[in-house]
This record gives C-alpha cells, structure tokens and sequence, in this order.
C-alpha cells in the first residue's frame, strides 16, 4: 500500500510537473480574448512561449527524476550508518531504499523520457540547435549509453566492471548536464 500512495503521488507530481501554463484573462467568459490580446502577445510569439515554458518545466522535472534516481547511490551507501545513529528511522529508511532499487530503472526511463521531451520542445523553440541544445544533447547521450549499460548491469549484477563504467557515465552526464543549465 505504501509503494502504490509513492507511486499516485509520483504520477500526480510528473502530471504536475509536464503541463504547461496557458494564458487566462478574469472576463474570459464566452471563449473571447481580451482586447488587447493579439496586441501584447502575438500569436506566433504566444506558442513559442508556450513551448519554452512547458520544455523548462520538463527540463526541471528531468532534474528531478535524475536526482531521485542518483540516491539509490548515497543511500544505500549509508544504510548501515543512518540506521546505527538514528534507529527510530530504521524502518522508513530501509522501505525508501528498497523503493528506489525497485523502481529505479523506471525512474531513469522516465528521466531519460523527459530529458528528451525537453530537448525536442526547446528545439520547437528556439528553431536550431545552439550551445547549450548541443551540451544537452551530448548530456542525454551519455546518460543513454550509461542506462544501456545500466540494463546490462541488472542482467549481469556480477560484474563490477559494467557497474564502475554505469556510474562514470552518470557522472559524466551530470557534468555535462550541469554545465547546460550553466549555460542556458
């Protein structure tokens, strides 16, 4: 029951996250736009925006679902010490834990889907592919080659070698993701 209440209010938070903001005036009444509408916001101008908005909250929510997925990491990692000085916790801690190694393919799909969700609709909007679209594109790349690997690694949990490769990639790939948020 736990993980089904994680996963709802993981869904209502991606749904949350992918929609984008539209433009509402208070005496929209009868579907008619405010009279000055065309004016301030043309309507080419007002769909690019549309555009650049919902792929920066996708961009951000790309963040986040890579954050989510990177503390499998430090987590398990620091099992042992976190349930030795707070044993209180021991129960929830080990429950996230075992939430994120279950899940944490799914949520590196999903990151993977949102990080290229991003891309193609900061493309719609900028038209071409600049600085900071190459260093993203370069980021998910990366990031592809490292959840390949990443596929491998579950198949073949025995060799380390697959894992140290798995995690260098995701460390090159937030290297170079940071350096697009920098930039853009």
């Amino acid at each position: 029951m736990k993980y089904l209440k994680l996963l709802m209010a993981l869904t209502f938070f991606f749904t949350l996250i992918s929609t984008s903001s539209y433009i509402a005036f208070a005496d929209d009444d009868f579907g008619k736009h405010h009279e000055h509408y065309e004016w301030e916001y043309g309507k080419k101008e007002h769909i690019d925006d549309r555009y650049e908005d919902a792929g920066e909250m996708i961009g951000w929510g790309t963040v986040i679902t890579f954050a989510v997925a990177g503390l499998i990491f430090p987590m398990r990692r620091l099992t042992k010490p976190m349930i030795t000085t707070f044993p209180s916790i021991k129960q929830f801690y080990i429950s996230i834990t075992k939430f994120l190694g279950k899940y944490h393919i799914l949520i590196g799909i999903a990151t993977l889907i949102l990080g290229i969700s991003h891309g193609i609709l900061m493309y719609l909007h900028e038209g071409r592919l600049e600085d900071e679209g190459v260093s993203g594109l370069v980021s998910i790349i990366v990031f592809t080659i490292a959840g390949v690997i990443g596929l491998m690694l579950f198949k073949n949990k025995k060799v380390k070698s697959l894992r140290t490769t798995h995690m260098t990639l995701i460390a090159f790939s937030i290297v170079i993701g940071l350096f697009h948020i920098f930039i853009s």
